[in-house]
């Protein structure tokens, strides 16, 4: 299992970056082009637990999709979202949210996954490449975010 950690200072309210960050329309909007596509909200409340979102990208070179299902929310704290069906052996990403006062958040997001078994050599090749990409992706999410709420503040 292979975990990744990003933590970013918001200078928003918490409710907004919440909001925010657990719109499924926003996947799209935040993440790199080059990793994700399109994502859409398929069932449910969006972003109600027990809902699914669609997330079309390119997953280890290749075009794929992924079907995440909310595991858990909690309102302007938690959410925890689960693949149930795509590339990835297992693919669960955490994101916790901080108020700190003075219209400051802080998030805390993680990603835990496996890649699928292939082989050593190739499982080892395009599990650093893999790696790099989510944890380059997770990065500027993070920043891209921030810069978009809090040029909305001013």
């Amino acid at each position: 299992m292979t975990r990744i950690q990003t933590s970013i200072e918001i200078q928003a309210p918490v409710e907004q970056v919440f909001e925010y960050y657990t719109n499924p329309d926003n996947i799209k909007e935040s993440w790199p082009r080059d990793i994700v596509k399109d994502s859409e909200n398929i069932s449910g409340q969006k972003s109600e637990e027990g809902s699914e979102m669609k997330v079309k990208g390119e997953y280890m070179g290749k075009q794929d999709e992924m079907l995440l299902e909310v595991a858990q929310k909690e309102q302007n704290k938690r959410l925890v979202t689960k693949q149930t069906e795509g590339p990835f052996q297992s693919w669960e990403s955490t994101q916790i949210f901080q108020s700190n006062g003075n219209n400051s958040t802080k998030v805390d997001h993680t990603i835990n996954y496996e890649l699928p078994t292939t082989g050593k050599i190739a499982n080892f090749l395009t599990g650093s490449q893999a790696e790099d990409k989510i944890r380059q992706g997770i990065q500027q999410t993070a920043h891209s975010v921030k810069q978009k709420l809090e040029s909305n503040q001013q």
